[in-house]
């Protein structure tokens, strides 16, 4: 997920400024900086996070802190800029993977229109994604197109809740070396669907938590949300890496704009950050 929600947006931009897997086909992924690179790598990064508490929020978060690290780059389980996962190559530019994701904690009484209205949880997602990729004409950049599909699910003291399933179709364009720069570039539309327990977890208003400004609101099933989102990164060293990440999302209609927790039709993530390898295996990744 992009939301807050956006612990998946926090290991994304922690994990992308390490050099990712290339395909195990013949259209190299174009973030990969050595194709005799490393099996593993290990070290620490520090971000800096911007992100809205929930989809339509008119409140933010603003994090600050350092992270460790891990990529690997195995030929079934992979760990790198596009989280960790369990993959199979289905032909030279088809992928079939298990993948996963997740979201920060958000405490009501932060924000205005939750106040008195229960706590948003850590989510945890997990489910298949197909992914496809295609050559693009520059010599080293290439389209992405993935389809997953997560069942959702949040965590607290207490255990964990099902909260439904999310559809989170995305077209992405990627160049290894902009303008035969060391810049790596990612351009990426996405939208995101998701089921009537997770849009009710977001914008649902029972009515005991009704008052004269919140009334009471039934969510249904649809759109969540639309993005277009940029990622740049620039090696500063062998060992050394930055990365400056903005996602745009528009919120405008989507199924439950009438509720009166959907606050803003517009909303953003910027991370900015880096990461220093402190670690890396002698053992070269196949693929």
């Amino acid at each position: 997920m992009s939301f807050n929600r956006t612990a998946a947006c926090l290991i994304v931009a922690l994990l992308s400024t390490a050099p990712a897997h290339a395909q195990s086909s013949g259209i190299p992924d174009i973030q990969a900086d050595d194709p005799q690179r490393p099996k593993w790598e290990a070290g620490v990064a520090g971000v800096a996070l911007t992100t809205p508490d929930y989809p339509a929020s008119d409140h933010y978060q603003r994090l600050a802190l350092p992270a460790p690290y891990f990529v690997y780059h195995g030929r079934v389980f992979r760990s790198d800029e596009q989280g960790s996962r369990l993959r199979r190559a289905l032909t030279p530019n088809i992928e079939l993977s298990m993948s996963g994701g997740g979201a920060l904690s958000t405490d009501s009484s932060d924000t205005e229109a939750r106040e008195g209205m229960p706590d948003l949880d850590y989510l945890l997602e997990l489910g298949p994604n197909l992914k496809m990729s295609f050559e693009a004409p520059g010599a080293e950049s290439q389209f992405v197109i993935k389809l997953p599909i997560r069942g959702v699910i949040s965590v607290d003291s207490s255990g964990a809740d099902w909260r439904g399933a999310l559809f989170a179709p995305e077209f992405a364009y990627q160049e290894r070396r902009l303008m035969n720069t060391p810049l790596s570039l990612r351009v990426s539309l996405g939208l995101e669907y998701s089921s009537t327990l997770l849009q009710r977890y977001f914008y649902e208003v029972e009515p005991r938590y009704e008052t004269a400004d919140r009334p009471a609101y039934q969510a249904d099933s649809g759109l969540l949300d639309a993005s277009l989102g940029a990622r740049l990164s620039l090696p500063l060293s062998p060992n050394v890496r930055g990365f400056v990440a903005l996602r745009y999302y528009r919120y405008g209609g989507a199924a439950n704009e009438d509720s009166p927790l959907f606050r803003d039709d517009d909303g953003y993530t910027a991370v900015i950050g880096f990461s220093w390898t402190l670690l890396r295996s002698r053992e070269r990744a196949a693929d």
